[in-house]
């Protein structure tokens, strides 16, 4: 017992450490200083500026429920309460005072914007759109693996085309390069894969080293979590030896056959190594140049999977978007002696689509602005992607938060493209038009 008890205080002194580390209160690091610029921005509490964040909320969830989105309303009401919450921390969207200052909530959380949302609405009370967001990967996730020998599939479920997404109801696709587009993309977030690309494809394609951010999202006992006070850990690294401190304390879980529910449990990102990571636009669009129409929407709706998978009640280790790409994967290799998607196709997607290969790209669009009719657009942002693949023209938009231009977009991709074997044609732009409202 002594020499047990004896371990766990170490743990505890190494986990003291490591906090002094990450919050810049280590000897080396005790007199720096905030070097960044400001940018007209205020950071504010939720709990002492309730009222504005309250108003803010709603103002900012009801702008983007009437924006044309290619999903009905009741799709929506789930999905969009995880934009307010970026909107919310970064000071985006509504989140501006009446001089245009940017007003920042770095507390916010996904619960607290539903507890205001509720208020009007109760069926967006927390735990019923967590348990509404996890039916609808579950009943994805079931319906695919049991269609896996179909030599096409029609992307319905009980008369809803998946994740409500219309386009995806315009007809049957192969299976196979469905399969693919979405263990691709079921793949390409994974920091092991990641740092196996680097070593793999070390330059880019203008002969510079190649650096790929990334990270590993991890299931916490959040009580724990919250009482080490690690604050964002998605913005500095972790190590080997830091994460073995976290688990050794009981903040980072151990078992990943145990089930694990929010609230008791939550998920978090622990960045491995800080830099730009992948953007999701090219990824698909070099699925696409492989795998078709088929592949690109399987790599789309992998997307949504991760994307609803950051919000459940009950909690998958690995991510629910990992766990059902390594199902697929391991079908394959017991009926075929093969896994569908081999490794080096992975990989060279990955190194393909990092943001700093060249031309780097500041870019990597939502699920909700993949599925956004942008403003000069006549369909979304996705169908805007296959256009291009197509050579159709394409509508001439700005692309993602970052508000990036589509003519620049599009001539990084097609110079990717071109090194990569994969060309295209030269796009053409069509004439921008104003949306009707």
């Amino acid at each position: 017992m002594r020499r047990g008890r004896g371990r766990r205080q170490a743990a505890v002194r190494r986990v003291e450490d490591l906090l002094d580390r990450i919050s810049g209160r280590s000897d080396d690091k005790r007199d720096q200083r905030r070097t960044e610029p400001w940018l007209g921005a205020r950071n504010l509490d939720v709990q002492r500026d309730r009222d504005t964040f309250d108003r803010l909320v709603q103002l900012d969830f009801d702008y983007l429920m009437a924006l044309p989105l290619a999903a009905p309303a009741h799709v929506l009401q789930d999905l969009l309460p995880q934009s307010v919450l970026g909107r919310a921390q970064n000071g985006h969207g509504w989140f501006t005072d009446e001089f245009g200052t940017s007003l920042r909530f770095p507390d916010a959380t996904f619960d607290r914007v539903l507890t205001v949302l509720e208020q009007g609405r109760p069926h967006l009370r927390g735990d019923q759109v967590r348990r509404r967001r996890g039916e609808r990967l579950a009943r994805f996730g079931a319906w695919l693996l049991e269609r896996l020998d179909e030599p096409e599939l029609e992307l319905v479920i009980d008369g809803e085309p998946l994740f409500g997404i219309d386009f995806l109801a315009s007809g049957k696709v192969e299976t196979r390069a469905f399969l693919a587009g979405l263990v691709l993309a079921g793949h390409m977030d994974d920091w092991n894969w990641r740092r196996t690309a680097m070593q793999l494809h070390r330059l880019t394609y203008a002969g510079d080293p190649l650096h790929i951010g990334g990270g590993e999202i991890m299931i916490v006992d959040a009580e724990r979590f919250a009482l080490c006070g690690l604050g964002d850990t998605g913005a500095r690294e972790f190590d080997d030896e830091q994460l073995r401190t976290l688990r050794d304390v009981g903040v980072i879980c151990r078992d990943p056959a145990a089930d694990y529910a929010f609230p008791a449990y939550d998920q978090a990102f622990f960045r491995r190594r800080l830099g730009d990571g992948v953007c999701d636009d090219l990824a698909m669009i070099w699925v696409g140049a492989h795998h078709g129409w088929a592949g690109l929407l399987g790599a789309f709706v992998m997307d949504a999977v991760d994307t609803y998978d950051k919000y459940l009640r009950d909690l998958t280790w690995g991510g629910y978007d990992g766990w059902l790409a390594a199902q697929v994967q391991r079908r394959f290799r017991e009926r075929e002696g093969r896994p569908l998607v081999g490794d080096r196709e992975i990989l060279d997607l990955i190194a393909f689509a990092a943001k700093r290969n060249d031309p780097p790209i500041n870019l990597s669009s939502s699920h909700r602005r993949l599925i956004q009719v942008e403003q000069g657009a006549a369909e979304p942002t996705l169908l805007n992607h296959w256009r291009f693949l197509q050579g159709d023209p394409v509508f001439d938009i700005q692309l993602g938060f970052s508000r990036v231009p589509a003519r620049l977009f599009y001539a990084v991709a097609k110079t990717r493209l071109d090194a990569a074997g994969l060309g295209v044609r030269e796009p053409e732009y069509a004439v921008a038009r104003p949306r009707r409202r």
